[in-house]
This record gives C-alpha cells, sequence and structure tokens, in this order.
C-alpha cells in the first residue's frame, strides 16, 4: 500500500509543470539575452569612441556608456554560466580598460590611439566568438 503511494507520488511530482517566468519578464533564454546584451554594450562603445573630441554628444554618450558598462558587469560577474565563455572574456578586458581610461584621466581626453586599437580588437574578437555562440 505504502508502496502505491509512493509511486503514484513521484509520478505526480514527475509531470509538474515548470513555473511560468516568462510573464513577469524572468524567463527566455539567458544566452540569447547575454548576446543581445552583450552587442548593445559594444555598440555604444565603438560609437563613443568614435566621436570626435568636441562633439556635444560625447558627454552623454560616454555617461552611458559607464551605465550600461557597470550594469552589465554587475550582471555577468558572478554568473559561472557566463564568466567560462570567451567573448565574457573579450569584453570584461575592453570594457576595463576604456572605464579605467574615464576614471584615471577624465572625460575630455580621447583613449590613446594604441589602447583603442586594443579595444577595438577585443570587440571584433568576442563578437566573432557570439555569432559562434561562444
Amino acid at each position: 500500500m505504502a508502496f502505491k503511494a509512493f509511486a503514484a507520488l513521484t509520478a505526480a511530482s514527475a509531470v509538474r509543470p515548470a513555473p511560468a517566468l516568462a510573464l513577469f519578464g524572468l524567463g527566455g533564454d539567458p544566452i540569447a539575452k547575454y548576446t543581445e546584451q552583450t552587442t548593445a554594450v559594444i555598440e555604444q562603445v565603438k560609437y563613443t569612441l568614435d566621436l570626435p573630441t568636441d562633439s556635444p554628444d560625447k558627454a552623454g554618450a560616454i555617461e552611458k556608456t559607464r551605465q550600461l558598462t557597470n550594469a552589465w558587469v554587475a550582471k555577468y560577474r558572478r554568473d559561472k554560466a557566463i564568466t567560462g565563455r570567451p567573448s565574457y572574456g573579450n569584453v570584461y578586458s575592453a570594457l576595463n580598460a576604456v572605464s579605467g581610461h574615464y576614471n584615471n584621466f577624465g572625460t575630455k581626453y580621447p583613449l590613446p590611439a594604441k589602447r583603442k586599437d586594443r579595444v577595438l580588437d577585443e570587440f571584433k574578437t568576442a563578437e566573432i566568438a557570439l555569432s559562434r555562440g561562444r
């Protein structure tokens, strides 16, 4: 008798549906979300680096870059499923270089050409990795 009850209980728990989290924006594919957000951060940083020093949009672009960078790092830094990806390492390194420059030298000084080239190379490698699902 106890065996039948145990078998019924385990069978019922095996067919229980998963909670519907997508309704509140909590569901979905985390890798697709990572790819989308990482691509957005890359595009924002590229846009900021391409602006001329005397552009009136430069200060706003740098502030938006800082906000996106901080949000991206805060979200993915402790996610073990993401931090092992090659794209994460490349983007994190590039964002660290850009943020470090603006923190140390302010927003009026452009990135040196050598640092900018390295950041863009990191982004190019990251974009290739993202396109391959890595």
